[in-house]
């Protein structure tokens, strides 16, 4: 007969011992707003490509003299955008005993939303690729952008620029690192030269910057899959709607397959899209320094 202190990893007292499972978590998915602030386009069946004209503006109009034939003739000019949709996709596979045994959640439902998150980064990541593309970039690497650069590039984007495609059409939205956000709060937010905070500054300090707030009239969004260079900048962007364009074939398509041979079913998420540049003049590439604060 055993003697002694009975602890709770006596002998097997420990088969006993009942294990609490939480419900599973998800890892948190970066914000990707950045398909819905372009031009949306969709083609109907029956289609391969998306082909869109800008026509250029005339030139000044002129002053005749009576009596005086008017030999100028003017001539219309086109720029032309061709987007070829391309498939993308995700398969994952899970075994019938997996989805039988797991019981810390619906693995079935956990797969199809990080599928559709997975689909959904993968564009949001194709559409942030286009904004290396502007011609126009503001204030550069290793500089922090701030409030009147900001200013600056509206007042750009709003000037005449381009004799093709004139100024840039409101609404203008930016997206852009988290880093770079950071540096416009610390600006807006920057007592020394006004005192006690108050209006946008006040409302800053205390909520951050919450979501799509404006300054000088455009939304500024968090761009959460907008990376950094190993050199410590990101490229972000402000942009008119239209100066870009994502041009999809169609909806998610979901898919769900048996093999009954490996015991497994395999589910997959697929869409066919591309996007391209319609007007270099309406945007500006922000790049800056987003090296982190703390």
């Amino acid at each position: 007969m055993a003697t002694g202190l009975s602890i709770s990893s006596t002998s097997n007292l420990s088969s006993g011992q009942k294990i609490l499972v939480e419900a599973a978590m998800d890892a948190f998915e970066p914000a990707a707003p950045n398909p819905d602030l372009v031009w949306n386009q969709r083609i109907p069946v029956g289609h391969k490509q998306w082909d869109i004209l800008t026509y250029a503006r005339l030139a000044n109009a002129t002053s005749l003299t009576e009596g005086v034939d008017l030999s100028q003739v003017q001539q219309l000019v086109a720029n032309s955008l061709s987007v070829t949709p391309a498939e993308n996709g995700i398969l994952v596979t899970l075994s019938k005993r997996l989805i039988r045994r797991q019981g810390d959640r619906d693995v079935v439902s956990g797969a199809g939303t990080m599928i559709a998150n997975s689909l959904r980064r993968l564009m949001d990541a194709d559409v942030i690729s286009l904004y290396d593309g502007f011609s126009k970039s503001t204030p550069g690497a290793t500089n922090a952008i701030d409030i009147t650069t900001f200013r600056g590039a509206v007042a750009y984007l709003l000037t005449d620029n381009d004799s093709s495609y004139g100024p840039a059409p409101l609404p203008i939205r930016a997206s852009l690192h988290i880093e770079q956000i950071s540096d416009i709060i610390l600006d807006v937010s920057d007592t020394a030269p006004r005192g006690a905070p108050g209006g946008i500054a006040e409302a800053v300090l205390q909520n951050w910057w919450r979501g799509n707030d404006r300054l000088y009239g455009v939304q500024i969004f968090h761009g959460g899959n907008i990376s950094r260079d190993s050199a410590g900048d990101s490229k972000g962007a402000l942009f008119a709607q239209k100066a870009l364009a994502l041009v999809m074939a169609n909806e998610m398509e979901l898919t769900e397959d048996e093999d009954p041979s490996l015991r497994a079913i395999e589910y997959g998420a697929f869409q066919e899209w591309a996007t391209g540049e319609r007007a270099d003049a309406h945007g500006i590439e922000i790049y800056s320094d987003t090296s982190a604060t703390v």
